[in-house]
């Protein structure tokens, strides 16, 4: 064992007893609603079939770069699927440009729909549209939206579907364990700074020693040559970055610096280091290490108190950290996207994220786990980056190794399965849809491409949130 931790098993004294274990499972529920990854949606397709439902025949025009032999299949299919059952005809391909008197609209449909009365159109399209159209006739235009992108990309936006339900559970579950972990976690926080500042008393004098001398700032003027201003800039940089320990050294209570027990992933020991720079090889000129030493007397103290922690405490509380791990994939699959997903795909994420909220709610006791030591970073909200001295890793096939891959698993399925996700044309297509006879638009709005046709999906008839 190294000097330091041998100077804490002298001056630790008596350690505080742990609480007994009081649960043999974390408190995580069963999902309560049905839930579904969002996807962006720019309009409604509903309101689209509502309007067209009362036609007898359906005239299509498509913009230049729809007009092609697959958008003249996807319309019949699409129309058939909202249940417009007109005749479709189409008829010559024309912007909708040509179609308005006046620029399109800037409107998503979180922000709510374009009335359509507003909307002008140009004479001449009208009269075109309406040369030889009998009652009962309606015209529907589709084409690529002429919007300014920046503008449309500032609006609000809307989508279908909702992480809420597996969001809630996850969040009551943290809560609650965190009440019933509480006690151990203060107990673990507690022998933790007692060790650690045991062997800060003991040993930082020694190491701030050599320093003293250059506790003062100089100038670079005042130093007798280039090696001398080396020295008091590693010297000086050093005695600062070791001042805040030395106040945690003479502190009462726990400070900032002190290791703790941090629930990221799983069960870490860390803490966060003095923003302080030092210049690269100080260890060389001062002739030790003194930025190694003070992570050796929190890795010491994380050892130290590893070892005397109730497993059976250490393996819930690991589970209870693997939930941010779990959180941190269900936000990354659950950020609206422009894409669609098939019900078995969905029916699939549902079922992987079952297994996991199972295995973070078992009840298996501590198997041959153990703790681990890989020097490192690591990020911890509300505090930052932290010096990760030890983690414990309960081993694989465990819940908490279960829940672990299985929230890594979840992320590349979702993100893998969904389908129409390139997102091109970035802009919407604006649809129209005119009724000569009365020579009133009885629609007006925007769709991403994806919304009327993904695949062997159809279209996207749920409602916007």
């Amino acid at each position: 064992m190294g000097v330091g931790a041998a100077a804490v098993t002298v001056v630790a004294g008596t350690l505080p007893p742990g609480p007994a274990p009081t649960i043999d499972r974390l408190p995580v529920g069963d999902i309560a609603a049905p839930w579904q990854p969002p996807y962006s949606v720019a309009g409604d397709v509903r309101a689209l079939g509502l309007a067209l439902r009362s036609a007898a025949r359906i005239h299509v025009q498509l913009g230049p770069r729809l007009d092609s032999e697959l958008w003249r299949k996807r319309v019949p299919e699409i129309l058939r699927a909202i249940e417009v059952q007109g005749t479709v005809t189409f008829v010559t391909a024309g912007s909708m440009s040509s179609a308005l008197a006046s620029p399109m609209p800037v409107r998503s449909v979180a922000t709510g729909p374009i009335d359509a009365t507003q909307i002008e159109l140009a004479p001449a399209w009208r009269s075109r549209m309406g040369e030889g159209a009998a009652a009962g006739t309606i015209v529907l235009a589709i084409d690529d939206a002429t919007i300014d992108e920046p503008r449309w990309r500032a609006l609000p936006s809307a989508a279908v579907g909702s992480c809420d339900a597996p969001m809630q559970t996850l969040a009551l579950g943290q809560e609650q364990g965190l009440a019933e972990l509480e006690p151990f976690l203060d107990h673990a926080d507690a022998v933790l700074w007692q060790l650690w500042r045991a062997e800060l008393r003991t040993l930082l004098p020694g190491l701030r020693k050599p320093l003293a001398a250059h506790a003062a700032p100089r100038a670079r003027k005042n130093a007798a040559d280039a090696p001398a201003w080396r020295e008091h800039e590693c010297a000086h940089a050093l005695w600062q970055l070791t001042e805040p320990y030395q106040r945690c050294a003479q502190a009462k209570l726990p400070c900032a610096l002190a290791p703790r027990v941090l629930l990221v992933g799983g069960l870490r020991v860390g803490a966060p280091e003095p923003d302080v720079f030092v210049p690269e090889g100080c260890a060389k000129v001062i002739g030790q290490d003194v930025v190694a030493a003070l992570r050796r007397f929190g890795s010491d103290a994380a050892t130290a108190a590893s070892e005397r922690l109730d497993p059976h405490w250490v393996v819930l509380a690991d589970r209870l950290g693997a939930i941010t791990e779990v959180h941190a994939a269900l936000e990354d699959v659950c950020a609206p996207r422009r894409r669609r997903f098939a019900s078995v795909d969905l029916e699939d994420a549902r079922g992987r994220l079952d297994a996991i909220l199972r295995a973070l709610a078992s009840d298996e006791p501590p198997r041959a786990g153990k703790w681990t030591s890989e020097p490192g970073t690591f990020h911890v909200p509300g505090i930052g980056p932290v010096r990760e001295h030890r983690r414990f890793d309960a081993g694989v096939g465990s819940p908490a190794h279960t829940a672990v891959e299985g929230s890594r698993s979840l992320r590349e399925f979702v993100l893998a399965r969904a389908l129409c996700r390139a997102a091109v044309p970035a802009l919407p297509l604006a649809v129209l849809a005119y009724e000569p006879a009365a020579k009133k638009v009885r629609h007006f709005g925007y769709l991403y491409e994806e919304e009327l046709s993904c695949g062997s999906l159809g279209p996207a008839t749920a409602v916007a949130e």
